[in-house]
């Protein structure tokens, strides 16, 4: 790959937010994602006009939360004296499916709000690109057209009348009320017909006016559904708008040339950053056959259909995670042996799951900058494929050999390893390890492990009791909230009457719930959101102290409850979390749990770009509450457990907890 041009000359970009907070945290990310640029901030429209006059910015960033009246007018103006200029509109409640099927070729690109860094690096970066040099088709203001002054209109609490004339005399209206489509109309269409009729004109001009009090209703569907179909059925008829002569590039034969270079294919869920890495990578070698893919699955097929010399995946996606994409393309005969390169900004699960996969042979974190991806890129392709094909397991092979080391023994699951073991008790599970002393990083000082008395075996009744299960969900105060981690079973330890007494386990899960169960005693749903698994501190005894919890894009999807794990071809079942076991036949291969715990909240800290980076809680007392069964899940009812002891990694994540039964 030949090397990148690099662009010395200052250049401008202008931002529009009237939060002083605001405005510094955003030009803070703006330096980092557009270091060649100069950034201005102003606090308004008019404003805005004086500085665009003066500055000429190649790019306007607008946040429209709240929104500014006057915002179409505003860019009507830019467009006839800055056609070329590239604007990012920061606003919430747009539809994703809207924004995936406008693309990058509308005058103005939306993020919507709230949005995490990486979105807005991508976003810039994507458009500040290398696009005009690639001969690619990118959006500016003189592409304005009326999805881009639809969504504006959309997004104002006001109702308005958007009247639109175009060339041979055409002219249309586009009524928005109540934050909806309600009525479109041309002199030969009205309702969506009309809608669709408007979005095909070129080099269209628009006016914004106050909607009467009564108007026509000839639309009814929601807007971000109305807009997107008319969208898709406009692109069908409309002619691309050609490049303004001026702007024509000279020849570049290696702009043009016929793709015949090295296949890539990207898999990200980002539009804005396939745009990014599309361009850069393009420009760096205009031969490249490119390939995107928004979703795991459908990067999956695409590795199949296409056989790509590099794949560029997220590690975070909507469907299957990336590490299952390297999996499922390192099982295919055909693409098992091409180079996988892993992207994401959750550095720590990323590289943890990258140094598992073979066919993943480097990582990027993101935000990066298009040098380091190209100089990756290029390193990478000049490797060329995997010298030998890599072996994944199948599914299973991995449920068999999640099972294969449980076995019936005497030996105990002690809190302590110096401990003795009690009597009359039976381990369900692999022999037991020893435990590696807890650091909290490299050159820390190691903790002494707590030596908690040993608690004395279950009584062995005639008959097991049915014993009541008690609620998950204790009386919480209003700063406290409730833990939901799922935990996959690593050894249980029963006594004789084969009642479940201390449990080891792993989380199963990188993702962990918070819910705030005081929401639904005021009438109000209960907060569920994702979070991912912080550093834990533990106190002088060795127990939980503080939890961190950062927030995550993805939502949080629940682990499907297995109540029940193989040993050798015979499955034990728990009646009950604390009633006897049943064995039984079955295909059931691990047990999975949830523990919930009830922590305080301490503090919220936030990012540069004023989201939360992460939630700091408190543990309210080592008493946690287990579930086995998926219903008494659903119902919250558990029983309570005690965190003996806890293992953590270097990172000071929990590794493995054991658990013991109060009462």
């Amino acid at each position: 790959m030949p090397s990148s041009p690099v662009t010395t000359a200052q250049h401008n970009v202008l931002l529009i937010e009237e939060y002083d907070a605001l405005s510094v945290a955003i030009q803070s990310a703006l330096t980092k994602f557009a270091p060649r640029h100069r950034v201005h901030a102003v606090r308004s429209l008019t404003e805005a006009r004086l500085a665009a006059l003066e500055q000429k910015p190649e790019l306007i960033v607008l946040d429209f939360d709240p929104p500014h009246s006057g915002a179409i007018a505003f860019f009507g103006e830019m467009r006839g004296v800055l056609p070329e200029t590239r604007v990012l509109v920061i606003a919430p409640g747009i539809s994703p499916d809207l924004i995936a099927e406008r693309g990058a070729n509308g005058a103005l690109q939306f993020l919507e709000k709230p949005f995490e860094l990486v979105e807005f690096g991508a976003a810039v970066q994507a458009l500040l690109g290398p696009w005009m040099e690639t001969g690619l088709s990118r959006g500016t203001l003189r592409d304005l057209a009326l999805d881009d002054v639809a969504v504006l209109a959309l997004s104002t609490p006001r109702n308005v009348v958007i009247e639109g004339r175009a060339d041979e005399n055409r002219t249309g209206e586009l009524h928005v009320r109540n934050n909806q489509i309600t009525h479109a109309r041309t002199t030969e269409a009205e309702g969506k017909r009309a809608l669709v009729e408007m979005l095909t004109w070129s080099d269209p001009h628009f006016i914004e006016n106050i909607a009467s009090e009564s108007a026509l209703r000839t639309i009814h569907d929601p807007w971000p559904t109305t807009l997107t179909e008319a969208l898709r059925e406009a692109k069908k008829t409309k002619r691309p708008r050609p490049m303004p002569a001026e702007l024509k590039m000279p020849a570049k034969p290696a702009v043009a040339a016929t793709k015949t270079g090295p296949k890539i294919l990207m898999i990200d869920d980002t539009e804005m950053l396939l745009i990014f890495v599309e361009d850069s990578l393009a420009l760096a070698d205009p031969t490249l056959q490119m390939t995107t893919a928004l979703t795991g699955l459908h990067g999956v097929k695409e590795a199949a259909r296409i056989i790509p010399d590099l794949v560029l995946v997220d590690y975070v996606l909507p469907d299957i995670k990336g590490d299952e994409v390297c999996r499922r393309i390192g099982r295919n005969d055909r693409t098992a042996r091409v180079p996988i390169i892993m992207m994401s900004g959750h550095v720590h699960e990323m590289t943890t799951a990258a140094s598992k996969l073979p066919n993943v042979v480097a990582t990027i974190a993101k935000p990066f900058i298009s040098d380091a991806l190209v100089a990756l890129v290029r390193q990478t392709l000049k490797e060329g494929p995997l010298r030998e094909k890599p072996t994944f397991p199948s599914e299973k092979e991995i449920a068999r050999a999640r099972s294969a080391d449980f076995a019936i023994s005497k030996t105990p699951i002690l809190p302590h390893p110096g401990q003795k073991p009690p009597p009359r008790r039976m381990e369900v599970g692999p022999p037991a390890r020893p435990e590696p002393p807890v650091r909290l990083g490299p050159g820390s000082e190691e903790l002494a492990r707590p030596h908690p008395p040993v608690p004395p075996p279950l009584p062995i009744p005639k008959t097991a009791p049915s014993q009541k299960l008690e609620p998950v969900v204790p009386r919480l105060a209003p700063n406290e909230v409730l833990l939901d981690l799922p935990l996959d079973v690593v050894a249980m330890h029963v006594n004789a009457a084969f009642q479940i007494g201390a449990i080891r386990a792993r989380p199963a899960a990188l993702t962990v719930a918070l819910e705030i169960p005081a929401l639904a005693a005021t009438g109000g749903v209960p907060l569920k959101t994702g979070f991912h698994l912080g550093p834990i501190d533990l106190d002088a005894n060795g127990h939980i102290s503080i939890v961190r919890l950062i927030p995550t894009s993805q939502p949080f999807r629940a682990v499907e409850m297995r109540n029940a794990f193989a040993i050798e071809g015979v499955t034990v079942v728990p009646a009950n979390e604390r009633e006897r076991l049943q064995l039984m036949s079955s295909s059931a291969s691990s047990m999975t749990m949830q523990l919930f715990a009830p922590l305080e909240l301490i503090s919220v800290e936030l990012a540069s770009n004023l989201e939360i980076k992460q939630l700091v809680l408190r543990c309210r007392g080592k008493a946690v509450r287990v579930v086995l069964n998926s219903q008494n899940s659903q119902t919250k009812s558990g029983v309570s457990f005690e965190a003996t002891t806890v293992q953590l990694d270097q990172s000071r994540r929990i590794d493995e907890l054991t658990l013991t039964p109060i009462g």
